[in-house]
């Protein structure tokens, strides 16, 4: 493996350039068997952004996570069924049997703390367990979790899994059931039931299978499920509160065949401010993918990568380090097998989309087939100047963090020119609470912080509020939860 890096000092900056790479579950070798179904061989890949360049690090293996700096790669053994971390620095492997099928295995925030689920992903009950490569304890976080998740969802701190358990509703009909959504503590294993998903029609399993929440660094897990006409919804589950927020209005014909799957795609970044969603069209006669803006709650179409003959079922996203360009990668489904698809680059900037491989053919593991899951590793071109010589190129009101807070949290903004700058709260009926700011600010990277505090020292009411700054003719405003 090559590892380079570039590093120019001159006399008024600094500026660095490290690589960039995406890496893959790569199919390397392909059988269909009659009566049985496709047999697929990966090796763990990764590939230049541009599809200049590729490489194989591990060679038969599958990996299931990769740690944040790209190091450390956490893998199954499929044969020996036990979890591997691989470290491509010393190139060392550490090992542990584990005497059960393992899947799903993610880092948590110990790398050496590693969580991963017990039994088929089609089996009709999983068990969530905790794994220390340190002391070799196993410990279990739960044994009664649904099958229609990704019940591998770490809080943006990685001390937290959310998951979700079936529990029927005695005043429904059977195939009706609630799901629960459920937080626990990794290292506590404290359980809290968060918010409960009603009336999930079980006899439509796919409206169960392949969901992935995104638990977002703004507080709240996003997720794909029915809405209360049967059509599929992006909704928003806010993860101290629990409350349950619809954040689309699509409309479908109700009927939903089996092989199309609205969900979110798979990914392990938390501090997104978009994020890759797929939903069924109202003809049924496609999966779209759509860009979702979490700032602004607007979604825009981003296409279908179907074809005549066979479906696009969406897999997994992961970012550029500068949040300027999305890969992701598909399923291709043709009603008689299904095969990882191709690995593309959506550049936000251009609106363009370039797909890394080949023409598709079996027999060449050279056109990338892109398993899941995909991280881009990497930093962008930086430079360090002088503070007076850094200045924002726009303005822009970031999400308070954190959120929720009790009883301080901080707001950040940035200033493009120097301007009048009036930052104010207001509680959810629109009254005046505090005034942060409000003088003259010259143009730079700003912050200020909130102390929910009364003038005699004692917190205000819990509950939303609004803060909102105006900047010269910039204006906006976002929502906080302060809590008791």
């Amino acid at each position: 493996m090559k590892n380079i890096l570039l590093i120019t000092i001159l006399t008024s900056f600094c500026f660095s350039q490290a690589e960039e790479w995406i890496y893959f579950n790569n199919m390397t070798d392909f059988e269909y068997v009659p009566y049985f179904g496709p047999i697929m061989d990966f090796s763990v890949s990764r590939i230049k952004p541009d599809g200049s360049e590729i490489e194989i690090i591990m060679e038969d293996v599958q990996y299931s996570d990769l740690s944040e700096d790209g190091k450390k790669i956490l893998y199954i053994d499929q044969e020996l069924l036990n979890l591997n971390i691989y470290n491509t620095e010393t190139m060392d492997t550490i090992s542990s049997i584990t005497d059960i099928y393992p899947v799903n295995a993610r880092f948590t925030q110990d790398e050496n703390v590693v969580l991963y689920i017990h039994g088929s992903l089609y089996s009709s009950i999983q068990t969530l367990y905790k794994y220390s490569f340190t002391d070799s304890s196993v410990t279990m976080i739960s044994d009664s979790l649904s099958t229609g998740f990704d019940n591998m969802t770490l809080s943006p701190d990685g001390q937290q899994v959310v998951y979700f358990r079936v529990t029927e509703d005695e005043d429904t009909e059977d195939y009706f059931m609630d799901y629960e959504v459920i937080v626990s503590h990794i290292e506590s294993g404290e359980s809290i039931i968060l918010a409960t998903i009603p009336y999930m029609n079980a006899s439509n399993w796919s409206a169960l299978w392949n969901n992935n929440p995104y638990w977002s660094d703004n507080g709240f897990i996003y997720l794909t499920f029915f809405d209360d006409d049967d059509c599929f919804q992006l909704f928003g589950i806010h993860s101290s509160l629990g409350y349950i927020t619809q954040l689309t209005d699509n409309p479908c014909s109700g009927f939903i065949p089996s092989y199309f799957i609205s969900t979110i795609l798979g990914t392990k970044e938390t501090d997104l401010e978009k994020f890759i969603y797929t939903v069924i069209s109202d003809s049924l006669s496609n999966i779209g993918h759509w860009i979702y803006d979490i700032t602004s709650n607007e979604s825009s179409y981003l296409g279908y990568f179907g074809g005549e003959n066979y479906v696009s079922i969406a897999q997994g996203q992961t970012w550029s380090p500068d949040r300027s360009k999305v890969a992701f990668n598909e399923w291709l489904y043709t009603g008689m097998m299904i095969i990882p698809g191709y690995l593309r680059v959506y550049d936000t900037v251009t609106e363009s989309i370039d797909t890394l491989g080949n023409v598709l053919d079996l027999d060449d593991p050279e056109a990338y087939y892109a398993a899941g899951p995909i991280h881009w590793i990497g930093e962008s071109e930086v430079s360090i100047v002088e503070p007076s010589e850094m200045v924002p190129e726009q303005f822009v009101l970031y999400p308070n963090y954190p959120n929720p807070f009790n009883p301080t949290t901080q707001i950040k903004y940035d200033l493009p020119e120097d301007a009048l700058v009036n930052i104010t709260i207001y509680d959810i009926m629109g009254r005046s609470i505090k005034s942060l700011v409000n003088s003259n600010q010259s143009a730079g990277y700003r912050s200020i912080q909130w102390n929910a505090t009364n003038n005699l020292g004692e917190p205000v009411s819990a509950g939303m509020y609004i803060y909102m700054i105006q900047a010269g003719e910039f204006r906006q405003t976002k929502k906080m939860v302060l809590l008791k």
